[in-house]
């Protein structure tokens, strides 16, 4: 595209046909975790692609070279005629040549699968991102590779992969520095790498970037002021070496200098990131010497100091890592719902069968095709299970655990078929089981409880009446309740009365 302001309208056309696509995206209904993940992936997209189409156009018109202001003197000047009729010749030149391909790419045609998604989401879409098997399309954690590494490094606990889910972010109980040597630098850079991924792949919209250099502004006031979770020693020791200095303009000897003490000595020496050992005299001859030097020629010196500049590295090296660990901390806390997740996850798995882990497998494989089902209107349940307060079938899982693949069948309720023990035994106290107990002629009575054929009630029935002799006596059969809410029969309430008992 020859044109510098053609160039302009085609890039802000495409900015605001992104911005009604991003709403668009934004506005669909989505149900599933995998559709809620591919949604933000296109979003994403679309969003980068803006930020390009805006920076082409911030340079478009900066207009470091002039084309812009050439172009426009050339169709505003005095030979614009002449100008517009070369530059529709050049046109129709190139359309004889080259068809239809010789015009810029159509938004239409750019935005055409995008729109169709919006229009329709019915339409199957690619996957956005991948994720392995145990990571559930974003929903779960997969740490199992992290986990081996982490048992392998000396002088930590052994733990199972259940409890390391749980505590891999408690890295601040690690507090030796001689366990953090450079196996765990790798470990935690390895943990660090998995944990942003994770993020970039399932929340794609999540300005991880930004939080990270906040953190990094909080880590370097924390540790600067020996305060960082798991650190705080360390920075501590490091504020102590500053020392406090000590002007020798007042000194004029060694002994004198020996006059202000062992302790006072060692923060002078340390202030000027010396040896600060040795005996009150020593300590004296070492700071007296560097009466007179330039700031330059001690730190020159020092440089020379071999142990200074290791103990430079290591200090270094553990800021390094103590900095990993708080981007760790930051990652783990935006993914505590999906750690929580993987938890329940794995208690699942655990306490399967063998046998349930076959049918979940078998479960799992069509997966996909149960989503394609939903898409079209159609509720994918192969095992016929129950459907939940959502309208979708509840897990397998959830099904073998309450017992719902197991019948009763009730010959008084008319053949009924209750699925499950709870609902089994709660139907004797419903309306169905007392309504065939009352066609029979039978009072819904505890007597009768699990009895489900109609011969077990009636013989039941006769031998209750037979015990009762089926006739009315009041002495025994009248209740009575006195005031302190006993129950007795009529016989027994006359006689405590009389005996002014009540």
């Amino acid at each position: 595209m020859d044109s510098v302001l053609e160039a302009q309208r085609h890039l802000h056309e495409e900015r605001e046909r992104l911005v009604d696509a991003i709403t668009n995206e934004f506005l669909l209904d989505v149900k599933t975790n995998k559709e809620r993940i591919n949604s933000a992936h296109r979003s994403k997209q679309m969003i980068e692609r803006y930020e390009q189409c805006t920076d082409k156009l911030l340079s478009l018109y900066e207009d470091e070279h002039g084309e812009r202001a050439r172009e426009i003197h050339d169709i505003t000047g005095p030979n614009e005629f002449s100008e517009f009729y070369g530059r529709l010749k050049t046109l129709k030149e190139a359309y004889k040549r080259k068809g239809d391909t010789a015009g810029p790419l159509p938004l239409n045609v750019e935005f055409q699968m995008m729109m169709d998604r919006v229009r329709d989401p019915k339409i199957v879409q690619k996957d956005m991102t991948t994720f392995s098997d145990e990571e559930g399309y974003g929903r779960f954690l997969d740490m199992n590779t992290l986990h081996t590494e982490y048992v392998n490094l000396s002088g930590v606990m052994r733990i199972d992969y259940m409890n390391y889910v749980r505590t891999y972010n408690k890295l601040y109980e690690i507090s030796d520095t001689t366990k953090k040597a450079s196996a765990y630098k790798e470990y935690v850079a390895k943990l660090e790498a998995y944990l942003l991924g994770f993020i970039r792949r399932s929340k794609p919209l999540h300005n991880i970037d930004r939080d990270l250099a906040m953190v990094d502004e909080q880590f370097a006031q924390q540790w600067e002021s020996g305060k960082f979770t798991g650190w705080q020693k360390k920075a501590q020791t490091a504020l102590a070496n500053k020392g406090a200095p000590l002007d020798l303009n007042d000194f004029n000897s060694v002994e004198e200098l020996e006059k202000v003490g062992l302790d006072r000595l060692k923060n002078a020496l340390m202030a000027l990131g010396m040896k600060c050992g040795g005996t009150l005299k020593e300590r004296s001859e070492r700071l007296f010497a560097t009466k007179g030097k330039s700031k330059e020629e001690l730190e020159a010196e020092t440089k020379s100091d071999k142990s200074a500049i290791q103990k430079a590295k290591e200090e270094a090296r553990q800021k390094s890592v103590a900095s990993i660990e708080a981007h760790i901390y930051h990652l783990a806390e935006l993914l505590r719902s999906e750690c929580e997740a993987t938890i329940e996850n794995i208690e699942r798995k655990q306490a399967r069968s063998a046998c349930e882990d076959d049918e979940e497998t078998a479960v799992t494989e069509v997966v996909e095709e149960e989503s394609d089902h939903e898409e079209q209107g159609v509720i994918y349940n192969p095992k016929n299970v129950p459907l939940g307060w959502d309208g979708k079938p509840i897990p397998f899982w959830l099904y073998k655990l309450h017992g719902l693949n197991i019948s009763y069948n009730c010959e008084i309720c008319g053949n009924y078929t209750y699925k499950g023990p709870k609902a089994f035994h709660n139907h004797f106290t419903e309306f169905r089981h007392s309504h065939g107990l009352k066609c029979l002629g039978i009072p819904n009575t505890h007597h009768f409880n699990n009895i489900t054929k109609i011969e077990e009630a009636v013989s039941l029935f006769h031998k209750v009446q037979a015990a009762r002799n089926d006739k009315w006596n009041a002495e025994l059969d009248e209740e009575f309740e006195d005031s302190h809410g006993n129950v007795v029969n009529r016989r027994t309430y006359l006689d405590l009365q009389r005996q002014g008992l009540l």
